[in-house]
């Protein structure tokens, strides 16, 4: 997993890009580095261009890092998820909790245009 934090209008959004499986085995490293990206910005992007699967355990701790997120007055917002990984948040009606971009720019520029989020920094 990268992460790297851009700024855009002044709202700091940090990018995380997802590879591979997210699934029961790894899904713990996800929630342990969510929780310290965080610590940096409340308003990340899931990058999921190269997320290949996610299981039931994935999209918990996903949708577990957005329930953190909105403590925070932030969110989470998802980009560029594949035919499988895009039926899962189908299937689970998981998609109503997040916006859902084609890629992480979009995403990350719907920060900066979005007024909830100047009105947290």
């Amino acid at each position: 997993m990268a992460f790297r934090l851009d700024t855009l209008n002044g709202i700091t959004v940090g990018i995380a890009e997802l590879n591979g499986r997210l699934v029961a085995e790894n899904s713990t490293i996800l929630q342990k580095t969510c929780s310290d990206w965080q610590q940096k910005t409340p308003f990340l992007v899931f990058d999921c261009s190269n997320l290949d699967f996610i299981d039931s355990s994935g999209l918990g701790t996903i949708v577990g890092c957005l329930r953190k997120a909105l403590e925070k007055n932030g969110d989470i917002k998802l980009a560029g998820l594949n035919a499988k990984v895009a039926m899962v948040f189908e299937l689970t009606k998981a998609k109503k909790l997040f916006s859902i971009f084609s890629n992480a720019g979009e995403a990350a520029a719907s920060f900066a245009a979005s007024p909830v989020s100047s009105k947290t920094q």
